[in-house]
């Protein structure tokens, strides 16, 4: 016998998110890149992300030909969320005021990132994003190796924060219930 789904949140009904659902209006364009094993992954965050955000849209693949849709965003606009050493600080980007940001995130494990990140050689042409001061990761229940490590939630909201100053409360709000409900079934 099959669980009962919230049409909604698509989590089972009893660990629905929906009561904890907020929408949040921003005017940066998210565009993740997510690796094929992380859509039905049951603490994937991006899927808590959606619900709370309308201007953020999901591409599942790995290979260029997955990502067609956005190989030709505006170079002057769009950024690539991605520590590395040639990343410029977010913190220092907001200052820029540019008036509309398209922001490419990559979503999956590090490793999973990485190999999406080598297949499309096509995202070098945009400048890399890093956060100067890593918050407080508040993402309890999937482990990582690295300290420099946030769920894609968390690392949307920090960033829509900063880009834009807006109020992140209600994305940490749907994640905090998503993990009291991983903690109680």
């Amino acid at each position: 016998m099959s669980r009962s789904i919230c049409s909604k949140c698509h989590y089972p009904k009893k660990t629905c998110v929906c009561e904890a659902v907020t929408r949040i209006s921003c005017q940066t364009k998210v565009y993740v890149m997510q690796h094929p094993s992380e859509v039905k992954a049951a603490k994937n965050t991006i899927r808590l992300a959606q619900l709370c955000l309308p201007s953020i849209e999901v591409i599942v693949g790995e290979e260029p030909v997955d990502f067609n849709k956005i190989k030709n965003l505006p170079l002057e606009n769009t950024f690539l969320l991605y520590p590395n050493e040639n990343a410029v600080e977010i913190e220092n980007l907001a200052v820029k005021n540019i008036a509309k940001i398209n922001l490419i995130l990559l979503d999956g494990t590090w490793k999973k990132a990485y190999k999406i990140l080598m297949k499309n050689p096509w995202l070098a042409k945009y400048e890399t994003l890093s956060f100067a001061s890593l918050p407080q990761n508040q993402y309890a229940i999937r482990k990582t190796k690295r300290s420099d490590s946030l769920s894609s939630l968390e690392a949307i909201a920090y960033s829509l924060e900063v880009l834009e100053g807006i109020n992140t409360t209600p994305l940490y709000q749907v994640l905090h219930k998503m993990m009291l409900n991983f903690q109680q079934h």
